[in-house]
């Protein structure tokens, strides 16, 4: 007679258990997902730093993509070496998409190409797009340089494109400068005040442009994310540039440069009327004024006929262009 030894009721329980135990963890660190940020925490400005961290913080925790990605945070200062340094961290740790470029741009593009990681840049200044890289910016690269250069020696005014308005899009300009070309700010009216009055139940604070920046950067890294899970990058990358954002969607094309996308202010001193000086603002207001009628006949005939810029007439504020700052 053999001794048979029944098998372990439970043991198929346990099993199956632990199978589902097992997928659940899985499942688990599939959706772990991770978003690098490289912010300019250091340099210059802490507070814009923190309102651009606020600002992804509630697009992450009010998105549909849960469990939320964790945010990993990293300073650049503004430099180019601590950025590169950030990007190097973030290939080494394997985050699954990078949020950068609010100040400077520098070689992480590229490192983040070569590592395979997907990047979306919040500069204001466009790089030649590749797969993977989805830009919010709407200035090309080099763009600014060049036209502050043409105007310096077409009007003999001190023209500058490099200042601080880069990072916080405001327009006041250094006594140095006779005028400055700063980025302007493409926003969506209600978006803005759907996500601002959210804002400022979250963190007691107004929603400032960089907290607008670090949002809209968040929405469009999160509507890339989602899509990935099940589809290809260059579906991925489709669905972020369909993302409805507080400043818009982001641009397809590096080849499409708004009219407005620049802004070129001039400084708070007066001058001494029939001057040259004098006579070269006005030139420039009636040419390319911010309330002058968008289309190729904005400033049709001048020198800065189909430039990617705008002017501000002196004395007059933004808001006076709701097609430039429609925030203000």
């Amino acid at each position: 007679m053999l001794n048979h030894t029944p098998a372990h009721p439970a043991r198929p329980l346990v099993a199956a258990l632990l199978g589902l135990a097992l997928a659940a963890s899985g499942l688990a660190q599939a959706q772990g997902l991770s978003v690098g940020a490289i912010l300019p925490e250091s340099w210059p400005s802490a507070a814009q730093a923190e309102d651009m961290r606020d600002g992804m913080t509630l697009a992450l925790k009010t998105s549909s993509l849960q469990p939320a990605p964790k945010l990993v945070i990293k300073d650049s200062g503004c430099d180019a070496k601590k950025a590169q340094a950030a990007a190097q961290g973030y290939v080494a740790a394997k985050v699954d998409l990078v949020i950068g470029g609010f100040c400077v741009l520098g070689e992480v593009p590229a490192t983040l190409k070569a590592a395979n990681i997907p990047m979306v840049s919040a500069n204001a200044e466009r790089l030649k797009s590749h797969d993977g890289l989805i830009q919010l910016g709407r200035v090309g690269a080099g763009a600014a340089e060049e036209i502050a250069a043409k105007l310096r020696s077409q009007t003999g005014l001190r023209v500058t494109a490099s200042s601080a308005c880069w990072i916080d899009f405001e327009t006041p300009v250094s006594d140095k400068y006779d005028a400055g070309l700063c980025p302007t700010l493409p926003v969506d009216k209600s978006r803005w005040s759907e996500v601002a009055a959210a804002y400022e139940a979250a963190f007691r604070k107004p929603f400032s442009v960089s907290a607008a920046r670090g949002h809209a950067a968040m929405e469009v890294a999160l509507a890339y994310l989602k899509k990935q899970r099940t589809a290809s990058r260059a579906a991925a990358a489709g669905e972020a540039l369909n993302a409805r954002t507080v400043l818009g969607q982001p641009l397809a094309k590096d080849s499409i440069v708004p009219e407005d996308a620049l802004q070129l202010s001039f400084a708070n001193r007066t001058v001494k009327p029939g001057s040259r000086d004098a006579q070269v603002m006005d030139q420039l207001v009636k040419a390319k004024s911010c309330d002058c009628k968008s289309g190729p006949d904005c400033g049709k005939g001048t020198p800065w006929a189909g430039m990617p810029f705008t002017v501000v007439p002196p004395g007059k504020q933004p808001a006076a262009c709701p097609q430039v700052l429609a925030s203000r």
